[in-house]
């Protein structure tokens, strides 16, 4: 990557529409968790079980395609992972069973790793710290545009034609990303990174700043994943809303995130990534006590909308900042690692969060969510702004 301060919105769209599938994929778990539930026979706190093997499975993989995109590049392994999201979303679209469910959610976590990673990686290894902020904001509008296309549209459709079909849809979603990166991602970016000396896992264990960011993703999406998984069962149990209602409160709340991921980003460019990290995160926690204890009407659609603009706005810091504790030639080996913990954190909450949905209802997994996410602040401790030339 060169030094110049322009900024490439191709890359950042491309990186972004990546992001948008994979978390789609994700994010659609929770409003369909009742009919999923429902048409394979269990309950909603023991279907949250695909959550956990999703998040492990995506975990387990980042590890090893993140030094992988280290040597071999990272938009071969990018590509790989579109093929591969692409094939386990057509098997999802025909499972029958739970037990089947469980084992393609788990080969589709497999690809949501890959993808995760090496999107993450380009975009540090492609844009200049002092861009990276607003980069990872465009990046990061995957993450809540979701909300307003992916989830919305998911729910409505499952409404109508079944759950099934909102994962044959991503099938074939997937199948058009694939060809729009291996023809529009430059290979600028992503060439294998030579190293002077091996570097292995371990290694960024013994650094603190690096733990400290593995402490903050972890916490991050742990937190709001496992208030996430439950809002869903929470509204249509507690309120009685439709899949179709369900889908338009996630709509309205992606439009907020979304709105505000590449405002955040601009904004930590200019006021400090780890000041945003700290403020978005002190509110949020705040905010999450406050939706569960909310009553049905415009002040819990409201409560929501604000939710997720202080989750959408520390997520492009957190990414620009923990990007640049490594040099390019670790870069996928550390993202791995962080997001590994990432979703090691979101198994850990969603299996706390399924016993506590189940056992003391929607407030409780808003209190462990509110816990979390009180914890990234002090991991701000040790994560430091990198000194720019």
């Amino acid at each position: 990557m060169s030094g110049e301060k322009r900024f490439n919105w191709s890359v950042a769209l491309i990186l972004f529409g990546v992001l948008f599938l994979g978390v789609s994929d994700t994010q659609l778990v929770g409003p369909l968790l009742p009919a999923i539930a429902h048409d394979l026979g269990t309950t909603a706190g023991h279907a949250g079980i695909i959550v956990t093997t999703y998040s492990l499975a995506a975990a387990a993989f980042a590890l090893i395609v993140g030094p992988l995109s280290d040597r071999v590049g990272r938009k071969k392994v990018l590509v790989s992972g579109l093929a591969l999201f692409t094939g386990a979303s057509f098997l999802t679209y025909h499972v029958s069973s739970f037990s089947a469910l469980v084992i393609v959610r788990a080969v589709t976590g497999f690809a949501a790793g890959t993808l995760s990673t090496s999107a993450l990686s380009f975009a540090g290894d492609y844009y200049p710290y002092e861009l990276r902020g607003r980069a990872m904001g465009v990046l990061s509008m995957g993450y809540f545009v979701a909300f307003v296309v992916g989830v919305p549209l998911g729910a409505l459709a499952a409404s109508k034609l079944g759950w099934h079909w909102v994962f044959g849809c991503l099938s074939a979603a997937a199948a058009i990303m694939f060809v729009i990166a291996i023809s529009g991602l430059p290979v600028e970016g992503s060439h294998p990174q030579e190293s002077s000396q091996s570097t292995s896992l371990l290694d960024h264990f013994r650094k603190s700043d690096r733990v400290a960011g593995m402490a903050a993703a972890f916490l991050t999406s742990g937190g709001v994943v496992g208030f996430l998984t439950y809002v869903g069962a929470w509204l249509n149990t507690t309120f009685h809303m439709g899949l179709d209602q369900i889908g338009l409160v996630f709509m309205v709340s992606g439009l907020a995130a979304a709105a505000a991921s590449p405002l955040s980003g601009w904004l930590s460019d200019h006021a400090g990534k780890r000041s945003v990290i700290i403020w978005s995160n002190l509110v949020l926690a705040v905010l999450f006590v406050i939706v569960a204890r909310s009553g049905l009407g415009p002040g819990l659609i409201l409560g929501i909308a604000a939710l997720s603009i202080a989750h959408s706005a520390r997520q492009a810091p957190l990414h620009a900042l923990t990007t640049e504790l490594v040099g390019s030639e670790v870069r996928g080996q550390y993202i791995a690692v962080r997001n590994a913990a990432s979703q090691v954190g979101i198994a850990t909450v969603a299996t706390l969060s399924s016993s506590a949905f189940d056992a003391a209802g929607f407030t409780a997994v808003a209190s462990i969510a509110a816990v979390a996410t009180l914890m990234v602040p002090i991991s701000c401790i040790w994560l430091k702004e990198p000194r720019l030339n």
